[in-house]
Order: C-alpha cells, then structure tokens, then sequence
C-alpha cells in the first residue's frame, strides 16, 4: 500500500509542474473525449452500420495499443513533456480532416494517427503523473492526474452529443483539434523530474519484469474499460439525445469524482478494501444497465450510468497506483504503456463488443449482464493486489 508522506505538505495542485501537468492532460483528453460519443454517431447518421460506427473507435484504440509499447523508448530519448507535446500535436491536428471523411478508408486512417497521437500522450501523462508526485503522494498526483483527464470527460462526453445536433460535426472537429495547442505548455523549465536509472530501464529482463508486475493491475483495468467502452458507444446511438446526454453526464460526473477521492484515499494506511469494493459498485451499476436497457427504463439507464461512473473512474486511478507501486521508477514508462495499453484495448473492445453480442439473442440488457460478471472474474485479481 502507498504510504503518507509529511514531507511535502502544500497543496500538490499548487506546484507548477503538477499543474502544468494538468493542463496538458485536459488538453489532450479533451480532443479524445469529444469525439468518442460524437463520431460513432456522425458515422451512424451518414448511413454506416452500428458496427462501421463503432469501428471508428476500435481503429484509434487499435492503433493505439499497437504503438503504445514504443513510447517508453521515446520517453528514454525525449523529456516527459516533450514527448507529451509530440502526442497533443499527432492526436489533434489531423482532427478537422473528419470533416470531410465520414466513411471508407479516408475516415479510419485519420483515426489510426490519432491514435497513434492518444498513445504518446496517454502514456507519457501517466508517468508524468509519477514524476511529479512527492514522496508518499503516487495515490494524491494519480488522482489530480485522473481529475484533468476527467474534466474534459465531464463537461465534453455529454455535451458532444448536443453540439453535433445542434451544430454539425464540424463543431466536434474544431475542438478535437485545438488542444495541439496545449502543446506549448511543455516550454519552459520548472519541472521536477525523477532520474530513472537508463541502463536499467532498457535491459530486456528489467522490461519483462515490469510487464509482469503491471499485468493484475491491467486486468482489472481491461474488465472495466470493455464496460465503459460499451456504453459511450452505444448509448447515444439506442437512446434519445436528452436521455444519452443525462446518462453520459451522470457517468462522467460520477467517475471524475470518484478518481478523484480514491488517489485522495488510497494513501492512507487501511484502505485495502477500495479497489474490491470499487469493483462490487461497477458490478451493480452494470446489472442495472442490463435491467435498465431491457425494460426500457431510462431513469434506471441513467442512475446505472452514475453508479458504473463511481466504479469506472475509482478503478482507473487505482489500478495506476498499484502498477507504480509494484514497478521501480526506471520501470515506470513500461507500467505506464501496459496500463495505458489494458485501458485503451478494453475501450476498443467493448465498442465493437457491444455491437456484435447485442445482435445475437441476448439483446442489450443480456450483452451488459455478460460485461457483469467479466468483471466480477477479475475481483480476485483485486484482492490480490491490495495485499500483496
């Protein structure tokens, strides 16, 4: 478990590092989370399947979990910032060419560079996250770090749904492309930086061993994702523009709040229980989904929304601390691609899951039952890394 620390005990968001750090990640996220609801749905209403829609997002992920274990290598040759600067560059400035693909092999190239974009970003975030922590304070940094990636989850998932309707695609493509701007905070000096030993950080045997240390966390991480992947994709395209918006928001809200307050608990001493417990709530909120989605029931839609938010966003923040806890500083980058690999691979597949298992006999609600106990398999794993 991580330990509190006294030695440093300002505010953590007042040191400049740590906020610039939260800057750039609101950024970047916010060019991913714009368009995550909004172009499945700009792909649907051009006359694509419900698959093709959901293949956008299967693309980007796909090339983003392909490329994510070349990251670490970058970061060893560039400073974390910079490297960071590289990804909101990729990820945002091919975003208004969407404009004018909407379907064919012009619109999943696009996606497939931002991708590739989302993977350096992502994975230097995080460990950026690390760097910036104080000693004792992984589980409160991880959790500022979760609340900047949830900012622009709050405020743009629901809101991409509305501002497609009301003003077109266009709208969603300026905004995905303005964080390349958020590229210019990496000027400057003022970071705090951890100096991993190099030597150490490229031996092959020193990779493996944080591969191995970073697995039970990913796997808990994936079983969450798939479920979150599944519902921002197919909740704008199954429901009504107000009830998508509501749950979305609900879901968002919840989460950020919930990443937030578990890096602020995670630190203190008797808070084995959080990741397990974290879990058991997602699980609850996935059966209702299923309940929801079968008896047509928007209320129980957006009330499972939220309750799958306080698991989702719990389980991100502290999966990530426990992959750095369980990893040497030098192996933090190779943590950080694994970790940032199981969630981007479960959101892709729980974007094409749902469109394929919701077209066999079990049906909506089924298909989230199925995402349910997927999820309660991994709670050992849970366990496990709580007391080891």
């Amino acid at each position: 478990m991580v330990s509190v620390a006294t030695d440093d005990p300002r505010p953590l968001a007042l040191q400049w590092p740590c906020a610039r750090m939260m800057l750039m990640t609101v950024a970047g996220f916010a060019s991913f989370f714009v368009t995550l609801p909004s172009l499945p749905a700009y792909v649907a209403s051009a006359g694509n399947s419900t698959a093709a829609a959901g293949a956008t997002t299967t693309v980007m992920l796909a090339a983003t979990v392909l490329f994510q274990p070349a990251v670490p290598a970058l970061l060893r040759r560039l400073s974390t910032p910079a490297t960071m600067a590289v990804g909101l560059v990729v990820l945002g400035l091919p975003a208004p060419l969407l404009t004018w693909a909407s379907s064919g092999a012009g619109l999943y190239s696009i996606c497939a560079l931002r991708g590739v974009g989302f993977a350096i970003f992502t994975v230097a975030g995080a460990f950026m996250a690390s760097e910036t922590a104080p000693p004792g304070r992984q589980g409160e940094t991880a959790g500022l770090y979760g609340l900047a990636a949830a900012i622009p989850n709050v405020t743009l998932l629901p809101l991409a749904v509305l501002l497609l309707h009301a003003f077109g695609f266009w709208s969603i493509a300026v905004i995905a492309g303005l964080p390349a701007v958020g590229a210019a905070l990496a000027l400057g000096g003022g970071w705090r930086r951890v100096a991993p030993d190099r030597t150490q950080a490229e031996s092959t045997g020193a990779t493996r061993r944080a591969i191995a240390r970073s697995l039970l966390p990913a796997a808990v991480l994936f079983a969450i994702t798939i479920a979150s992947g599944a519902v921002v994709t197919i909740l704008p395209i199954e429901r009504s523009e107000l009830v998508a918006s509501v749950g979305l928001l609900a879901f968002a809200v919840a989460g950020a709040l919930a990443r937030w307050q578990a890096g602020a608990q995670v630190d203190r001493p008797g808070r084995t229980w959080l990741l397990a417990g974290a879990c058991g709530v997602a699980i609850v909120g996935l059966l209702a989904l299923s309940a929801g989605l079968s008896g047509a029931s928007d209320a129980v839609v957006v009330a499972a929304c939220a309750l799958l938010g306080v698991g989702f966003g719990a389980i991100q923040c502290l999966t990530l601390v426990y992959s750095f806890a369980r990893t040497t500083s030098s192996q933090r980058p190779v943590a950080s691609a694994v970790w940032n690999g199981a969630f981007d691979a479960g959101t892709a597949t729980g974007a094409v899951l749902i469109g394929a298992l919701s077209a066999t006999g079990l049906g909506l609600g089924g298909t989230f039952a199925v995402l349910a106990v997927l999820l309660a398999a991994v709670v050992p794993a849970a366990v496990f890394l709580t007391r080891y």
